[in-house]
């Protein structure tokens, strides 16, 4: 049998030409980084936003560290100042106002954040199901719209002590009960500046909340009822699991907002009566300026910022591991 080999055209040049060529390779620098031009054009965009942050945020911080290290030598605001050390943060350990001030600030944050999400969850549930969402969501967000330092004014009236004035006493007088001095008495008068920090911050939780309530499919909810759970169960299984995420959000700007409260306790006490509704921020306030001590001051931001951290650093990681997800 005759085998024969088969034939083998070999490649034209017009063949040759219609092969695909290989991807140019990019050199080594431009796959590490940026191109120089894409560079200058990140840096036009950024750089603003990091000369502000470095302004505003950072050299203020450094400097604040630097002048807790100083202590006045003399008398008023343009005393020479020297070099003491940590000698401002161990004062800080025996100075009873201090000691104050950092118990007020643990109690806002044991009953200001827990109040103020368990609050905006009942009233984002319950005004889900009424047919006037739109109504009692704008008439809770009005107090948002109000300055900390209005709020205080107008709060300060609602707990005077004269009945004429105040609000709340007037109603106590309906029930021929006696004029309680809420901001006079030291042991009520922090839980009533909290009340006024709830019913300032409440309207923020209630429209975040809700806006998570709405973005839970309808499915999930009819599912559940077909299967026999009941409100109670949805609520604690499905919505609550859900909303998780948002609650996180708002507990943690709440704490954040709370260790830094100022404005509203200057309005309303000042930090009084005897120092029993001062906090850290009215501290330094009062150490920096009233009493012209600004390194004792700075000192007194320092400890505020170091308990901020902790809780910016949580945030942040927690914020990192849904991203990854």
């Amino acid at each position: 049998m005759d085998q024969r080999q088969p034939l083998v055209t070999p490649p034209t040049s017009s063949s040759a030409t219609a092969l695909p060529s290989a991807a140019p390779t990019l050199p080594l620098r431009a796959r590490r980084g940026l191109q120089p031009r894409r560079q200058l054009t990140v840096l036009m965009f950024v750089g603003p936003a990091l000369l502000l942050i470095g302004l505003l945020v950072v050299y203020p911080a450094i400097k604040t560290i630097i002048n807790s290290l100083y202590t006045t030598t003399g008398i008023g605001y343009n005393a020479p100042l020297s070099f003491a050390g940590l000698t401002n943060f161990q004062n800080m350990t025996t100075d009873p106002v201090i000691q104050t001030a950092i118990i007020n600030n643990i109690l806002w944050l044991v009953i200001v954040t827990p109040v103020t999400v368990v609050l905006g969850v009942v009233f984002a549930v319950l005004f889900d199901r009424v047919p006037y969402e739109s109504v009692a969501k704008s008439i809770v967000f009005i107090p948002m719209a109000i300055s900390a330092t209005a709020a205080g004014v107008i709060w300060r009236l609602m707990y005077a002590d004269d009945p004429n004035v105040g609000t709340i006493n007037a109603v106590l007088g309906w029930f021929n009960s006696q004029p309680l001095s809420f901001l006079g008495n030291t042991s009520f008068v922090n839980f009533a500046i909290m009340g006024a920090q709830v019913w300032t911050g409440l309207g923020f939780a209630v429209i975040v909340l809700s806006a998570a309530l709405k973005a839970i499919p309808a499915d999930l909810t009819e599912a559940a009822k077909i299967d026999g759970a009941n409100e109670f169960q949805i609520f604690s299984r499905i919505t609550v699991p859900l909303i998780w995420p948002t609650v996180t959000v708002i507990a943690t700007l709440t704490m954040i907002g709370v260790l830094k409260i100022f404005d509203i306790i200057y309005t309303m006490t000042s930090g009084g009566p005897g120092g029993a509704s001062a906090v850290l921020a009215t501290r330094m306030y009062t150490e920096s300026f009233s009493n012209a001590n600004p390194g004792y001051g700075s000192a007194i931001a320092v400890l505020l910022l170091v308990a901020v951290i902790p809780i910016m650093a949580l945030n942040i990681r927690r914020f990192r591991s849904e991203g990854a997800r």
